[in-house]
């Protein structure tokens, strides 16, 4: 009976020890960590009785029997005619010893029991990628485009070596292959006109309108995912400015509304000379409306629809003013989240003004959950973008490179349908610009390829990181 104690006990150790071992492999894994954390319900009641138990009933009844058997000390003075009595001095330590070692013992039983749910998390995650892989299997001849985002929704569960080389040595096949569009889906992505996914509806106000009996509209301008914009006229500051309507799809919540308000103020704080300057937050007449700088040059995506590449010099001007600008946004905590070309601006001295800070977040953040689309341009949209993941300045670094890229040779890095440049953004490695074109340096290919790496982590960290080189290929240096 001994000997088998003594074999339990240490296959338990061995078994707790190689779950501790996967959990660091779990963490690697967002996806599968959450899974066995959120999945492992007996852990979770158990746990929770034994919390409550310890707390409420088995220190107080520890208590209670420790002081029966350290009983006060008494002591008798003036002859035995007084007793006095007062605490035994080691209870405390008792006490204390007792504290630790069950709140400890519940501790590591509550971790072994989460722990024992470790191989039904793999198995789950195994399960997962197995699906997946099939299904990616079975349309990879029809529909590659859709087998490289189920290889790479996998990717997210899979929890060993073998399955992480099967899934790369499949996307590199398929990445080997020239992309074609998908028979199933038509909505095409070529050099046209990059497109907001999202396209709400908006409501038309009357001609001639007066807004908050100050702002007189004017012609429509254009439309975007957050709704219409208007030319205007200050009639107070006798000035053009702009207003962007709010859609009806985020007018209908408070919460949104009032989010609406905060990420208006904190663009109106933006003050850069790249940057379209918000001047007002109007609610009325049921409408929601930002008043915005009138920048009359035009956008940057209408000089990308010309045939021939921009001028080099040119380009990179633009192209740093672009990332002065993002740089000083970044600094006050502002990410785009939606940088594409239609969102630069041109003034009529040719110079960039950058527009639509920030309403990319609110959008996603808001939009997506009502309508269950996504947002963003998959022309210009980043890897972690189309994968899900958190998005940071790194995000705008990718769109920007993008951007230089058609600035460079007028034409994007991927094409096809929609979702076929998202597939590329996630596995395909942009063309080299310097062995397709002799007139781009080497050095300046290299700055774009950076700018597109696939991992965030291997991009220029920040915008400021990108403006040093970009300087000195302009200065010659």
């Amino acid at each position: 009976m001994p000997l088998n104690i003594i074999s339990q006990t240490q296959q338990f150790v061995s078994e707790v020890r190689q779950h501790s071992r996967q959990i660091p492999v779990m963490w690697k894994k967002p996806l599968v960590f959450r899974h066995w954390l959120l999945s492992a319900h007996g852990a979770q009641i158990i746990s929770l009785l034994l919390l409550l138990l310890v707390g409420f009933a088995i220190i107080p009844l520890i208590d209670l029997v420790l002081s029966e058997i350290f009983s006060p000390v008494t002591r008798k003075v003036l002859f035995g005619l007084i007793t006095t009595e007062k605490e035994n001095p080691y209870i405390e330590t008792v006490q204390t010893i007792a504290f630790w070692s069950i709140w400890i013992f519940t501790t590591l039983l509550c971790a072994v029991l989460f722990l024992r749910h470790i191989p039904s998390t793999f198995e789950h995650a195994q399960t997962v990628v197995q699906q997946k892989i099939a299904q990616a299997d079975q349309l990879i001849s029809t529909q590659p485009s859709e087998s490289i985002l189920l290889y790479s929704a996998a990717q997210k569960w899979s929890i060993d070596e073998q399955s992480d080389t099967t899934l790369i040595t499949k996307l590199q096949s398929i990445n080997a292959t020239p992309y074609k569009t998908d028979k199933t889906h038509s909505a095409a992505i070529t050099d046209a006109p990059a497109e907001t996914v999202i396209l709400p509806a908006t409501i038309h106000p009357s001609d001639n309108a007066i807004i908050a009996g100050r702002y007189k509209i004017g012609e429509l301008l254009g439309s975007g995912a957050m709704g219409n914009v208007y030319s205007a006229e200050d009639t107070l500051l006798k000035r053009s400015v702009a207003l962007k309507q709010l859609a009806p799809q985020l007018s209908s919540n408070e919460s949104i509304i009032a989010r609406f308000r905060q990420e208006a103020l904190a663009l109106a704080r933006l003050s850069h000379q790249n940057i379209v300057q918000v001047y007002d937050f109007i609610e009325g007449e049921g409408f929601f409306w930002i008043v915005i700088e009138r920048v009359t040059g035009g956008e940057l995506e209408d000089r990308l629809q010309t045939p021939e590449a921009i001028d080099q010099q040119e380009a990179l001007r633009l192209t740093l003013q672009m990332a002065e600008a993002l740089a000083y946004a970044h600094e006050q905590g502002v990410i785009h989240r939606d940088f594409k070309p239609a969102n630069v601006l041109l003034s009529s001295s040719g110079d960039v003004k950058i527009t639509d800070f920030g309403i990319a977040k609110l959008a996603q953040s808001s939009l997506h959950t009502q309508l269950n689309t996504v947002m963003g341009t998959p022309s210009h949209m980043s890897p972690e973008q189309a994968n899900g993941d958190d998005t940071d300045q790194r995000t705008d670094i990718y769109a920007l490179g993008i951007i230089l890229y058609q600035l460079l040779c007028a034409e994007l890095p991927f094409k096809g349908d929609t979702k076929s440049v998202i597939a590329q953004h996630l596995t395909k490695k942009p063309a080299s610009l310097s062995k397709t074109y002799k007139n781009i340096p080497v050095e300046l290919d290299k700055i774009v390829q950076k700018m597109l790496e696939k991992n965030p982590e291997k991009r220029f960290q920040s915008m400021p990181e990108l403006i040093k080189p970009l300087k000195k290929l302009i200065s010659g240096n």
